[in-house]
């Protein structure tokens, strides 16, 4: 038990960072924050760490509860999930240049849009739901909290030292782990929709194999 305990922990925990992706978050952060103190700086990544586990505890909760309501399958949102990742992770792989602005409001940046949608966006909420739907006792539903709580500290360590991580990395540095990310990104949205397919359609395996 302990083990998978452990190995569920380690899953979670790492899909979750792939995902949230505090590095993706560094240069926007810098943007928003230039001009603050240091102390200003570490508080707005504080808030925007805090919100995101909010949002992503709350969805840990409540996301199947959602599904019964609204008669949706976890099957049916692993799907849609995988797609929604697979998405995410092309657009990591392959990012364009267009820069939509945005009326943002200084004093809340920490909620919109450094928590929402950078931090806990559509992936991160996707995958957090997918993670609870793997659940199958109190133990792993207060290990998946961890993954997440640890996941959001993780994310407000890396944004408070958002400009020392830059000097060390460099754009170029940045670039490529970026790249990393996108594409481990598109794995694991291959993957969900791979095991959703092969539960609605259990019939595609059989032809899969006879082919």
């Amino acid at each position: 038990m302990a083990m998978a305990l452990d190995s569920y922990f380690i899953t979670s925990l790492i899909a979750l960072l792939v995902i949230i992706n505090p590095l993706s978050t560094i240069g926007i952060f810098l943007s928003l924050t230039k001009g603050q103190k240091t102390a200003e700086q570490n508080r707005v990544a504080f808030l925007t760490s805090l919100v995101a586990f909010c949002v992503l505890f709350f969805f840990a909760l409540t996301g199947l509860w959602l599904f019964k309501i609204y008669s949706i399958t976890i099957d049916s949102f692993r799907i849609a999930g995988g797609i929604a990742l697979l998405i995410i992770g092309l657009r990591m792989l392959f990012p364009t240049d267009e820069k939509k602005k945005q009326d943002v409001r200084k004093d809340l940046v920490y909620m919109v849009p450094l928590a929402i949608p950078m931090t806990s966006g559509p992936g991160a909420i996707s995958t957090t739901v997918l993670l609870a739907g793997q659940v199958t006792g109190l133990l792993e539903e207060f290990t998946l909290w961890g993954a997440i709580f640890v996941a959001c500290a993780l994310n407000y360590l890396v944004l408070r030292s958002s400009e020392r991580i830059m000097k060390v990395l460099g754009q170029e540095g940045l670039y490529a782990l970026m790249r990393i990310m996108g594409l481990i990104v598109c794995a694991i949205g291959v993957q969900f929709i791979t095991t959703g397919l092969v539960a609605v359609f259990p019939g595609l395996v059989g032809k899969a194999v006879g082919a």
